[in-house]
């Protein structure tokens, strides 16, 4: 039985995970748990149920959900339901993930050139990195499965996981994962009741949703297949780190709380306090503020001793302290993650020029370079298990196969700028200008570039026969 190509999403109560989690698992141990899997498989849902808050609390953050967490001092406690989002955790994820895009692989076999590029097609990968890279940098990592496919399907079933569905456990030994959890489908109170386990021999699909089955996929791939794609991982943090830290946490909480506080000055500050002195009562008893405040003419009679009301106006509040408040807030969120804080909505002295705006990126560009190396080590284990799975072979088949994984230019230069380097390094070297990296740097996606060079190479031949023809041509007549 294959692994299915969507899975459900629920949000499981976090109180309730540790007694539900474990119900697949006792029914495992009763039906004699007859593959040997329940210890592994309660033990990656401990796993995944530890971590499993916290990568919901990240979510929350990246979606605009984060609940307003009010100091009670200036916020009226009738205003303090109004929904106010600050959406500076997404910009720290987006603005890494729109830099990282994943171009295809370079093989040094042409043969399997052609069919590495035809199951990056067939699977959606390059689809499916852009959603993985988003997760990745979410929670930290993100897990990438692969299956053998059915009849009518593609040869090799890649699926991309976020953390808040799977867990691992990382061999430092081997510098991989050992094995892996991958939760497949809730029930109505939102514990697990399907899942598939990894290991080095086998894949299980587990099915409680009815009666408990257990299928065996054994597979000769000597590791399991499933990788991980991990954000700036550490020896203590193998499986990565999330952008949603602690500090941009904060930080952006603070951003709620100013935000709100804007609102509710910049609704003063569009209606000015007004005094009247010297009445006898109130001139206005037969309306309500809001037409006092509109109309536009109004009378006051003398009072009882012939004095004349006094009408005036308080100073008001100026929403100055607020945009510089902001602005501190952006500055301190774009130190904690290196997104320009000109990209952050907050106004700010542009950068004048490319170098400017560049060096501005700088920091950003080195984080996403370190992204690109890491996913792309990771993509390339992928890439000889989907060879692998595809050809019915093992991994060890593949272990001398060059390969490396491709990313476009974190740095996105302009296509003027990138053609004139490119132009300058052909002139040195002619033969440049010939191969298939010349065309990538100049910014040509995949499919275009293999136009290129097909048409190139069928405009090379056309010249050589008419080249063969003419010279015959000249032969007879002499």
């Amino acid at each position: 039985m294959e692994q299915p190509n969507t899975w459900h999403r629920g949000a499981p109560p976090s109180h309730r995970l540790k007694h539900d989690s474990r119900a697949i698992v006792s029914a495992l141990v009763l039906d004699g748990d007859e593959f040997g899997i329940a210890d592994e498989v309660d033990e990656l849902l401990s796993i995944w149920a530890s971590h499993l808050a916290k990568n919901q609390l990240r979510r929350r953050y990246y979606d605009g959900e984060n609940v307003l967490k009010d100091l009670g001092i200036s916020i009226p406690p009738s205003l303090r339901n109004i929904e106010t989002v600050v959406g500076w955790p997404k910009k720290a994820v987006s603005a890494m993930a729109s830099r990282s895009r994943f171009d295809g692989f370079t093989v040094g076999d042409e043969a399997l050139s052609a069919q590495v590029d035809q199951l990056v097609r067939r699977c959606n990968l390059k689809r499916k990195y852009k959603q993985a890279c988003e997760s990745e940098l979410i929670a930290g990592c993100d897990f990438v499965t692969l299956s053998k496919g059915d009849v009518g399907e593609p040869p090799v079933i890649v699926v991309t996981h976020s953390a808040e569905d799977g867990a691992a456990k990382w061999s430092e030994r081997l510098g991989r994962i050992s094995s892996g959890l991958v939760i497949m489908h809730y029930d109505d109170s939102g514990a697990p009741d399907e899942l598939a386990l990894y290991t080095d021999e086998a894949t299980y699909h587990v099915d409680g949703r009815d009666a408990i089955t257990v299928a065996r996929m054994a597979h000769r791939m000597g590791r399991p297949l499933m990788e991980a794609l991990a954000y700036n991982p550490t020896e203590s943090q193998p499986l990565g780190q999330s952008r949603i830290t602690r500090a941009v946490r904060f930080i952006t909480d603070s951003g709620v709380r100013e935000a709100l506080r804007t609102e509710i000055s910049a609704e003063f500050f569009t209606s000015p306090q007004k005094y009247l002195l010297g009445v006898d009562s109130d001139p206005f008893e037969n309306r309500t503020r809001w037409e006092a405040y509109i109309g536009n003419i109004f009378t006051v009679s003398q009072t009882e001793d012939g004095s004349t009301p006094t009408f005036g106006q308080l100073s008001q509040g100026s929403m100055q302290p607020h945009t510089d408040y902001m602005r501190a807030l952006a500055a301190r969120f774009s130190g904690e993650t290196n997104v320009p804080v000109s990209q952050l909505g907050v106004i700010h002295d542009n950068p004048s020029s490319a170098e400017a705006i560049t060096q501005a990126n700088e920091p950003l560009i080195m984080e996403v370079t370190d992204l690109n190396e890491g996913n792309g080590e990771s993509l390339v284990t992928i890439a000889k298990m989907a060879l692998a799975i595809a050809n019915d072979a093992t991994l060890d088949t593949y272990d001398a196969l060059q390969i490396a994984a491709n990313f476009k230019n974190p740095l996105m230069p302009s296509i003027a700028s990138q053609a004139d380097a490119m132009v300058k390094i052909a002139s040195v070297v002619p033969e440049f200008a010939a191969t298939e990296v010349f065309w990538e740097q100049l910014g040509f996606g995949e499919d275009m570039r293999q136009k290129v060079v097909q048409q190139m190479g069928a405009n090379a031949n056309q010249r050589a026969i008419l080249s063969l023809m003419g010279g015959g041509t000249q032969a007879v007549t002499q």
